[in-house]
């Protein structure tokens, strides 16, 4: 019989306990950069879902107070109202009915075509406690809110008037500024212009009050 030789087990040799806590520690770092990353990207994907709504709610009511005011002083069948030399109807023969005192803008304009000025007739555009506001009454007045300022919180309107002397007629042009900001966050803040023309041409005599001195 050949001599038997005893084979020893090789022995394993796992990781050892430093290593593996290293190997541990590595990980949570590399996840929570990752979280990190994440968190930040989700926070940039709101804030940028909240501008874009911002912008839309801004850009609306800019385009509300446009389509209002470029019917300022319009009154029915002007070519026979207004073809004498001055302005004799309701809606453009006093300086009441196209206003702008600071952030406020005051007008009529002749919506039923009947010539006389009635009491829903008076429209105007204000910042009331951060909110923007449309008149919808004469007397007395009536304010509505167009925006919430829990939502959209407006800073600021600003109207500039230029007017042009077309022979016996004005034109004229307004450029509106709106601005707001996010509720929560002062420093994200929104500006928008935009330059209305004005349908409805007054007679140049006597020259519009609003226009500033005669050309």
């Amino acid at each position: 019989m050949g001599t038997q030789r005893l084979v020893q087990p090789s022995r394993q040799r796992g990781e050892t306990l430093v290593g593996l806590v290293v190997g541990m520690g590595i990980g949570l770092v590399v996840l929570a950069a990752g979280s990190k990353m994440l968190a930040q990207q989700l926070q940039g994907h709101r804030w940028a879902l909240q501008d874009s709504h911002l912008h839309q709610d801004l850009r609306s009511a800019l385009d509300t107070m446009a389509s209002s005011v470029r019917q300022a002083q319009f009154v029915g069948q002007a070519w026979q109202k207004r073809s004498t030399a001055e302005c004799q109807d309701v809606f453009c023969s006093r300086s009441e009915e196209l206003r702008i005192e600071g952030s406020r803008i005051d007008f009529s304009a002749d919506r039923n075509q009947n010539g006389l000025l009635d009491n829903n007739e008076c429209t105007g555009f204000r910042i009331q406690d951060h909110k923007l506001q449309i008149r919808t009454a004469c007397l007395p007045q009536v304010w509505t809110d167009l925006t919430d300022a829990g939502s959209l919180k407006i800073t600021d309107l600003q109207w500039q008037l230029q007017c042009e002397r077309r022979g016996r007629w004005v034109a004229r042009w307004l450029r509106v500024q709106l601005s707001a900001q996010w509720p929560q966050d002062a420093a994200r803040q929104l500006h928008l212009f935009q330059t209305i023309a004005l349908r409805n041409h007054v007679p140049a005599l006597p020259w519009p009050a609003v226009c500033g001195a005669t050309p």
